[in-house]
């Protein structure tokens, strides 16, 4: 008799008999070992010979034997070609529930001023058709309202749509506010409006989620070094609310769905156990901590890309010149990465006022600029060199950064410092210059960065990136990985240069001529 999948929305299960070999095989190809496995190992091992209690190994498992050949249901596709693999005889049996229709009078209709593009609407309908996926979609291809589009046609609530952060909160509350015909409610930074369809901060919900677990802090579950979380603690009655809707949501969607093996995320996805519809979308939805795994375990397969080049060749986005400037060595002992990074970047005098050079550069032409640091310290020194330019930050008042971000926006400012907080949900259309001040060699990372200034505006004919790489230990090898990833997207120039020869590059550029590299 063949064994039975039952499929649920988060979890599913195989029912029968399964041979040792063949779990042996589910549980190798269902886990991940995590970033610096070796590090934490120690750490349990100490703390065990102290306290006594289980050693964690440093391996995230998707797949448990001993519950019930239990699997995240993300992982199907791989499941069934395991199973296939071995000539393990099967059937499905899917339990989900297709939510009712049950907001029939909400309609996707977007404003005038926003322009259609065809693209987008094969996008949504083929998301719709497959029930849950990966969005992966470049910065600028319009992911948001692409979102309001399934969100309008699928026509079933409550439906959450999460952000990891407050400046997403408002950006994606305006969106869906101007392309969907119902209400829609806001839940984080202060706000607590719940709707059928409704905008969350992934902070605010984990508290929900997680409010009534003793164990629960919130240090433990702050996904980046930048994350400017709630301070006010979630009253019970709006946590019991917050809660109830999240367990008993139609659908989701995960924005920047990277962060999706987080705790706190997962612990969000896993609760939404009745949600039918679930959806991530990023230009970039993969790890290099060696989670990537749990992006598709929670959400499912990268079911659409729209990548940079593309919509560069399609006229939607402008080419970038990515400027790969190489710095002189330094001399010093140096072998903490952090002293390395003091000595080579935050604290480097050359390169920033290299950085203030070209951001004068910029202002001769009229090219909005944006500098993007690591640390509050670098931030704070180049504004030493650029004193008119607003330092964005985590830990700035969010007033005075949203009037910032709106200055950069309507043009009242040519450039401002941001941190981390600015890789992820600072749409600056009329951007023409993204400085990579400080290091760094996350994939994700890269990417947004670049495309911070790849969004078309009137008069704007290309985006300017510079990027720096350093003769230093780990800085040198982040350089090279940096701008090999840069290579991969065709309609990307990436030039290489030097810190001497970067000003007449450029000019080159700005004022082609015949003899220039642009001549």
């Amino acid at each position: 008799m063949p064994a039975k999948i039952v499929v649920q929305n988060v979890y599913s299960r195989i029912y029968g008999a399964v041979p040792p070999e063949l779990e042996a095989k589910l549980d190798k190809e269902l886990q991940y070992s995590i970033q610096n496995q070796q590090y934490i190992v120690q750490a349990q091992e100490s703390k065990f010979k102290k306290y006594g209690g289980k050693v964690f190994d440093g391996i995230i498992h998707l797949y448990w034997a001993r519950k019930g050949h239990m699997f995240y249901t993300g992982m199907m596709s791989v499941v069934l070609n395991i199973l296939d693999e071995a000539n393990f005889e099967y059937t499905i049996a899917d339990r989900r529930i297709i939510p009712p229709r049950n907001l029939s009078d909400m309609k996707f209709v977007p404003p005038a001023w926003k322009k259609d593009r065809e693209y987008q609407n094969i996008v949504a309908a083929t998301m719709i058709k497959s029930q849950r996926g990966i969005m992966q979609a470049a910065t600028g291809a319009g992911k948001t309202f692409m979102t309001s589009k399934i969100i309008g046609s699928i026509k079933s609530g409550p439906f959450l749509f999460f952000v990891p952060s407050k400046d997403l909160l408002d950006q994606s509350y305006d969106c869906l506010s101007e392309c969907i015909s119902v209400p829609i409610g806001r839940i984080g930074d202060g706000h607590f409006d719940v709707q059928s369809i409704n905008v969350s901060t992934i902070q605010t919900a984990v508290k929900a989620v997680k409010g009534n677990d003793p164990r629960f802090k919130i240090s433990d579950y702050k996904f980046d070094e930048d994350d400017d979380w709630d301070t006010e603690p979630l009253e019970d009655d709006k946590s019991k609310i917050l809660d109830s809707l999240i367990r008993n949501a139609s659908g989701i969607y995960l924005d920047e769905v990277h962060h999706a093996a987080s705790i706190s995320c997962r612990a969000i996805m896993e609760a939404a156990s009745n949600a039918y519809w679930r959806y991530g979308g990023s230009a970039t939805p993969f790890r290099e901590d060696g989670a990537e795994m749990m992006i598709q375990a929670l959400f499912g397969k990268i079911v659409t890309k729209i990548s940079a080049s593309w919509l560069i060749k399609k006229g939607y986005l402008v080419k970038p010149f990515i400027f790969n400037v190489k710095m002189s060595g330094m001399h010093g002992l140096f072998s903490s990465y952090p002293e390395i990074y003091k000595h080579y970047i935050s604290e480097n005098d050359e390169l920033n006022q290299l950085v203030a050079k070209l951001t004068i550069k910029m202002r001769q032409f009229n090219i909005p600029t944006l500098i993007l640091v690591q640390r509050y310290n670098h931030g704070e020194t180049i504004k030493k060199y650029i004193p008119d330019a607003p330092f964005i930050k985590g830990n700035m008042p969010r007033k005075k950064r949203k009037d910032a971000v709106k200055d950069l926006r309507d043009g009242s400012i040519s450039c401002a410092i941001a941190t981390t907080l600015a890789d992820e949900g600072l749409d600056v259309e009329r951007l023409g210059c993204v400085t990579v001040a400080g290091g760094g060699k996350s994939i994700t990372r890269v990417y947004q960065r670049v495309g911070r200034a790849l969004r078309s505006f009137p008069g704007k004919e290309r985006a300017i990136v510079f990027l720096f790489s350093h003769e230093a230990k780990y800085l040198q090898a982040h350089g090279d990985k940096v701008a090999n990833i840069l290579r991969q997207e065709p309609e990307f120039v990436v030039i290489n240069t030097n810190e001497s020869r970067v000003m007449d590059d450029l000019d080159d550029l700005l004022c082609p001529s015949n003899t220039g590299i642009f001549g």
